[in-house]
C-alpha cells in the first residue's frame, strides 16, 4: 500500500468516526491560492461524487475528497 493510499484510508476513517460521533473536525484543504482549513461538523459523506459536506459557523461547504490534505478531530 502506498503512503498516499494509507493516508487516504486514515482520513476516511477519521471522517467516518467524526460523522458517527458528531464530533467537530479541522479539515485542511488544498487551494491554488493557498491552503486553508475549515472547522466544522460533517453532515454528509457522498462516496459516489467523492465529496464531504461540512457545516460550520458560516454555513455549509461541499469539499472534494481530492482537495482534503488532512483531517483531525477537535479536542
Amino acid at each position: 500500500m502506498s503512503i498516499s493510499n494509507r493516508e487516504n484510508k486514515e482520513i476516511a476513517n477519521v471522517m467516518a468516526n467524526a460523522l458517527l460521533s458528531q464530533q467537530f473536525i479541522i479539515v485542511k484543504i488544498y487551494n491554488e491560492a493557498g491552503d486553508g482549513q475549515i472547522t466544522g461538523l460533517i453532515t454528509k459523506i457522498d462516496q459516489e461524487i467523492r465529496r464531504v459536506k461540512l457545516s460550520h459557523e458560516n454555513g455549509t461547504d461541499w469539499v472534494a475528497f481530492d482537495d482534503i490534505l488532512n483531517v483531525e478531530l477537535v479536542e
